[in-house]
């Protein structure tokens, strides 16, 4: 089966789970006897897209430290054009791909530079999600909040989520583990993998290359720690922007929830999008995910699906608006892996 062919099926299939799912929750109902604030939803629709510029800014100051020469705006088509081809075919660290493949050739980038820009970022993301998880927990536990809507097992898997995945990022960013796990390998994979994850030439001197080059990097990432501290900062407030979108929505919708409810909802869900390997954009699954977390808080079923719905347009469908126009004028197809 042909990618285009498997594409276009996993989207019919996602397109049937998203009906299966307005069936069983029949959000219709909500939507004609609840009173909707359009201004309220409109904000919340705002947040989010200042959320979204503030993801770029953060990956973009990492690119400065490391002296890739591209401006504020490229590094926007950039992003914009890899959460676009995230959205086509959504397997993991799709995004990550793409931005490091289209600045590896930038003026005073390379193939280190780009993998160690992108790879950082994704870590000091979910560093933030871990962090702000876990204060919010520690809040709720000390100031005799209403009991968490979630079960104690699935924010402690959140938690290992955030800290075994930052984990894994620093091994792909250690000279030292790359060179065990190179010199361990059998060479086909030397001969024919290896060159094409790094790109350059066949053989050891082309790894070798790349370690030094990644040595490099890494001193120049490790002395610059106030534009390391911005960049955490600025994708750690695009996490947390996440949950006042959904705090935002579901009071345009009449629904008053706390705002620390409003950031374990986002977590559950932005988990199950992560972990959502097969369906563009994760229709019917993310959807479903977030009403059942809707209905943990004491939200009626219909009403649930409302607010999944609505959330889900502030804070994907909307931005596809955003980014859509933007890769397909930035050329996204040059982004998509070839056979």
């Amino acid at each position: 089966m042909s990618a285009k062919r498997r594409n276009l099926t996993l989207l019919t299939i996602g397109f049937a789970l998203f009906l299966l799912y307005l069936i069983l929750t029949n959000p219709f109902t909500a939507f004609s006897t609840a009173r909707f604030d359009p201004i309220l939803f409109t904000f919340a629709i705002a947040v989010d897209y200042f959320g979204l510029f503030l993801f770029v800014a953060s990956w973009y100051t990492i690119t400065r430290i490391l002296g890739v020469e591209i401006g504020l705006i490229e590094a926007t088509q950039i992003t914009f054009t890899s959460l676009f081809v995230g959205w086509i075919l959504p397997i993991p660290l799709n995004t990550e791909i793409v931005r490091a493949n289209l600045i590896k050739d930038k003026k005073n980038s390379n193939t280190a530079k780009a993998v160690t820009s992108v790879i950082v970022h994704r870590a000091y993301y979910n560093i933030a999600f871990g962090v702000i998880i876990a204060s919010t927990a520690v809040y709720v536990l000390f100031n005799n909040q209403s009991p968490i809507p979630i079960s104690q097992e699935v924010i402690v898997l959140l938690l290992l989520f955030a800290v075994v995945s930052t984990l894994a990022f620093s091994l792909v960013l250690s000279p030292r583990f790359l060179k065990i796990v190179y010199d361990r390998s059998p060479d086909w994979v030397k001969k024919n993998i290896v060159p094409r994850l790094i790109g350059r030439e066949t053989g050891g001197e082309g790894f070798k290359g790349y370690v030094g080059d990644l040595e490099s990097v890494r001193s120049r990432l490790s002395s610059r720690s106030r534009a390391n501290l911005l960049a955490f900062i600025l994708v750690g407030l695009h996490w947390g922007l996440g949950p006042v979108t959904t705090y935002l929505v579901a009071i345009s919708m009449g629904v008053r929830l706390e705002i620390w409810v409003a950031v374990f909802i986002y977590a559950v869900v932005e988990y199950i999008q992560q972990l959502n390997w097969v369906i563009p954009s994760g229709f019917g699954v993310v959807d479903a995910g977030l009403t059942g977390a809707f209905v943990l808080t004491g939200v009626p079923l219909s009403l649930a699906s409302a607010l999944s719905l609505l959330t889900r347009f502030a804070t994907n469908w909307v931005e596809l608006i955003l980014y859509a126009p933007v890769a397909f004028s930035y050329g996204y197809r040059r982004a998509l892996p070839r056979p």
